[in-house]
């Protein structure tokens, strides 16, 4: 009996020192993930808003018609004609708009994606084995929005969504080394008479 309390007594003093040698480890870990993050974007600024109570397709076309050189989008597909219209008057003031699309998006109907081919945007089918069911904005150096809102008409009228608007420059550059990966591994969209 007293070989096995011994055992026992051995086993419970294992356990105890390998959870506490976890819980240093997953500290450890989490305190520098923490701290690599946020250390060199001091200046993080975060803006939350929900449908249907606040605007939130103003609050998209104000971020998407301020933009200064590029907004790269990362969508499902989009259905929203105001936004459509809005990435197309940015794109005519030279700014840099490319979008990141999932493969079904041509095809989902009230799809825009055709309308905004044919105004010279480039659109890159990402080549994801499931969705590529993001909703991102990325917008100039220090601009992401992200969030549930689809980028549809139905987002704002219908549905209890949500978008956060992340300000801040080493935020925006990690979704944007993303968007650059992703979209290198894509394919780019062609108009129906085979023009980018």
């Amino acid at each position: 009996m007293r070989s096995y309390t011994s055992k026992v007594y051995f086993q419970l003093i294992g356990s105890i020192i390998i959870g506490i040698v976890s819980v240093i480890v997953n500290y450890s870990s989490c305190s520098t993930l923490h701290q690599s993050d946020f250390s060199s974007d001091v200046d993080v600024k975060v803006e939350v808003h929900f449908t249907p109570d606040d605007p939130c397709l103003n609050i998209i076309i104000h971020n998407i018609l301020s933009a200064k050189k590029m907004i790269f989008v990362q969508a499902y597909v989009i259905t929203s004609k105001k936004i459509v219209d809005a990435l197309i008057q940015a794109h005519l003031k030279k700014v840099n708009v490319q979008l990141l699309v999932d493969k079904n998006a041509p095809t989902t109907k009230g799809s825009q994606i055709n309308f905004i081919l044919e105004h010279g945007i480039p659109v890159i089918v990402d080549k994801t084995i499931g969705l590529a069911h993001n909703k991102i904005m990325i917008i100039d150096d220090s601009c992401v929005i992200t969030g549930s809102f689809n980028w549809t008409h139905g987002a704002q009228n219908r549905n209890a969504e949500n978008i956060v608007i992340i300000r801040g420059k080493c935020h925006n550059e990690k979704f944007k080394k993303n968007w650059y990966r992703r979209a290198a591994l894509g394919e780019k969209l062609k108009t129906k008479n085979g023009f980018h």
